[in-house]
C-alpha cells in the first residue's frame, strides 16, 4: 500500500430550496491507517469543502446520528472501516426526506414510533418493591440495544413499496420489547397487528444493517409477535390460513395437482460406485408444483455419482407455519420427519428450498429441545452448499458439462444468503458451466416479496417488492435469472408473465442439469 494512496468519495450534493435534483461530487481523500468513513467526511469537511452537510456525535456507534448509505447499504459512517482497494458512494438513508446533502429528516420515522406508545403502559399501580428476573426482562433488554439510527427502516423493501402503511422493523421492535417486558400491560400485539405486523417479508436485511447492535429483528421480534397474535386469535391473515389447515389435513402446504415428484422417482436412485449418499429434501412446492426442478437436483446428483434417496413419507417442513406464527402445528410436523429420517439411516439431508433448509437448521433444532426429544443426527445441506462445499471444486464433474451460450444474471434468496450465509457458491456453480456470461448486480440481494407470508397475505405488496427485483435483475438483458429459491422461483416467473418478457427463470440446477443434457436454452 503506497504511503500517500488516494480513497476517491462519490457524495451525493442536493439541496432542496435551490437544487431542482441531486448532484454528485468526487473527493479525494488521504488513506490513513484504520481509516473510517466518518474521518473521510471530516476531512473534506475541514480540507476540501466547508458546505457539505452530514450529521454526527458521538463517534463511538452509540448515538446513531451518522447512518448513511454507503456503498448502497445504511450503516454508520463511525463504524465503517475505510477499505483502501475500493472507491465509495456516500448518499443519504432511503425512505426519508433529505434536508441537505447526506442529511435526512428523521422525523417522519421518530413520528411512526411516537404513535405505538413506546414507553411502559401500566393500567394499575405495582407491588413495591417491583422484582424482575433477569430471564424475565432478557428479550426486552435485547430488543432495547436499538440505537434509532434507522438504517433497518432505510433497508427495509417493505418500507420502500408499503410507504406509509408500515412503520418498519424499528416500530416492530420497540412492540415487541414493551409486548415482552411484564410491566407492561398494553395491548401491543393487536397494535403490532394494525401497524402492518404481516407486512414483513422475513428477508433479513434489518439484522444485516444493525451495526453494531445485530438485533434479530425478524425472529424474535417480528415472529414473536406473529406467534402471539395466532395465540389469541389475531392472525394469521386469510390467505395463509389455506396453508396452515392444508398442513393440518394432509401435511402438506400445498394440495396435489399433478403427480408428486416421490411418486415419479424410486426411493433410491441408485449410481454405480457412489461417491456419497444423501436424502433429497423436495419441500412441499417441488414435490407437489414444480416437480421438474426436483428432476433436475437429481439429474445433477447422478451426474457426480452421488446416491439419491427420495423420502417418500416425508411431511411439511413448516416454514409457513414459522414464518406466520402458527408455530403450534409445527411440533409434530418436524418430529415426524426427523424421526422417519432416522429410520431411513441417512447421514446427510439436500434441498434447494433454502425456506425448507433455513427451517431446518435453525427452527427444527428449537422444537426438538421444546419436546425433549434428542438432536437430529444428519447434516443438512443446501444443494449448492452440498456441491460446492462436499464434493469440492474438484470433485464436481466439470468435463461432462456442454456450453450454454447465453446471458446469466443470479437473484440471491434471502433465506439462502441472509439466514444461511451461502451466496458464492452458486455463482461458482454458473460459472463452472461453459459459453455462460455471468452477469453479477449490485442488488442481486435485494428481497423478491415472496417470503415471511407477505406473497400469500399481502399480495399487492409483494408484488410491489417483487417489480423493484425484476427491474433490477432485467436492466442488464439477461437471457436468464437463475435463482436457487424455489418460491423465488415461482415469484419471478410471475413478473417475467406481467411484463410480457421472454427472460427465462431457472435454478442454478436447472441449468447445470440442462448443460449436462447439451440442451438449449434459448
Amino acid at each position: 500500500m503506497g504511503k500517500d494512496q488516494i480513497i476517491k468519495f462519490r457524495i451525493q450534493r442536493y439541496n432542496p430550496d435551490v437544487d431542482d435534483k441531486p448532484t454528485f461530487v468526487t473527493f479525494k481523500v488521504p488513506y490513513t491507517d484504520r481509516q473510517g468513513v466518518l474521518d473521510a467526511l471530516h476531512y473534506i469537511f475541514r480540507n476540501i469543502d466547508s458546505s457539505l452537510a452530514y450529521r454526527w456525535n458521538c463517534r463511538t456507534g452509540q448515538c446513531g446520528s451518522c447512518a448513511i448509505n454507503i456503498n448502497g447499504v445504511p450503516g454508520l459512517a463511525c463504524r465503517t472501516v475505510v477499505n483502501p482497494s475500493q472507491d465509495y458512494i456516500l448518499e443519504p438513508l432511503p425512505n426519508f426526506p433529505v434536508i441537505r446533502d447526506l442529511v435526512v429528516d428523521l422525523g417522519p420515522g421518530f413520528n411512526r414510533l411516537e404513535k405505538i406508545r413506546p414507553y411502559l403502559e401500566r393500567t394499575s399501580a405495582p407491588e413495591r418493591p417491583e422484582k424482575l428476573t433477569r430471564e424475565e426482562i432478557s428479550s426486552a433488554m435485547e430488543l432495547r440495544a436499538c440505537i434509532e439510527c434507522f438504517s433497518c427502516y432505510a433497508a427495509c423493501p417493505a418500507v420502500a413499496s408499503a410507504k406509509q402503511e408500515y412503520p418498519g422493523p424499528i416500530a416492530m421492535r420497540e412492540l415487541a420489547s414493551f409486548e415482552f417486558d411484564p410491566r407492561d400491560q398494553g395491548d401491543r400485539v393487536q397494535l403490532a397487528v394494525s401497524s402492518g405486523l404481516y407486512d414483513c417479508t422475513s428477508c433479513g436485511n434489518c439484522k444485516e444493517v444493525c451495526i453494531p447492535k445485530h438485533i434479530d429483528t425478524r425472529r424474535t421480534a417480528v415472529e414473536g409477535l406473529r406467534a402471539l397474535a395466532v395465540e389469541r386469535e389475531m392472525g394469521p391473515l386469510e390467505g395463509h390460513q389455506g396453508f396452515i389447515d392444508q398442513i393440518e389435513e394432509t401435511g402438506y402446504a400445498v394440495d396435489v395437482k399433478t403427480t408428486p415428484l416421490t411418486d415419479q422417482l424410486p426411493e433410491v436412485v441408485e449410481v454405480s460406485n457412489p461417491v456419497d449418499k444423501v436424502l433429497f429434501y423436495p419441500g412441499c412446492l417441488i414435490n407437489l408444483r414444480i416437480q421438474n426442478v426436483g428432476i433436475n437436483v437429481v439429474e445433477v446428483l447422478k451426474r457426480n455419482n452421488v446416491q439419491v434417496h427420495i423420502p417418500k413419507d416425508f411431511v411439511c417442513c413448516t416454514s409457513v407455519a414459522f414464518r406466520t406464527g402458527a408455530r403450534t402445528i409445527a411440533h409434530d410436523m418436524v418430529v415426524r420427519n426427523t424421526e422417519y429420517f432416522q429410520k431411513l439411516g441417512v447421514t446427510k439431508v439436500v434441498s434447494l428450498c433454502p425456506g425448507c433448509m433455513s427451517t431446518i437448521k435453525q427452527d427444527w433444532p428449537v422444537v426438538l429441545h421444546e419436546e425433549n426429544k434428542p438432536p437430529y443426527d444428519f447434516e443438512p445441506f443446501d444443494i449448492n452448499e452440498y456441491l460446492i462445499g462436499q464434493l469440492g471444486l474438484e470433485g464436481f464433474n466439470q468435463k461432462d458439462l456442454k456450453p450454454l451460450p447465453i446471458r446469466v444474471v443470479y437473484h440471491d434468496p434471502c433465506h439462502l444468503n441472509r439466514h444461511q450465509g451461502i451466496s458464492e457458491e452458486p455463482r461458482k456453480l454458473l460459472q463452472m458451466i461453459p459459453g455462460i456470461e455471468f452477469i453479477d448486480v449490485e442488488d442481486s440481494d435485494r428481497c423478491c416479496g415472496a417470503g415471511g407470508g407477505v406473497r400469500a397475505g399481502r399480495r399487492e405488496l409483494s408484488q410491489d417488492i417483487a417489480g423493484i427485483k425484476f427491474e433490477i435483475l432485467s436492466e442488464v438483458k439477461p437471457d436468464v435469472i437463475a435463482t436457487s429459491c424455489s418460491f423465488c422461483f415461482i415469484q419471478l416467473i410471475d413478473e417475467v408473465k406481467k411484463a410480457n418478457s421472454d427472460i427465462k427463470i431457472m435454478n442454478v440446477t436447472d441449468l447445470l442439469a440442462a448443460s449436462y443434457r447439451g440442451e438449449s436454452i434459448k
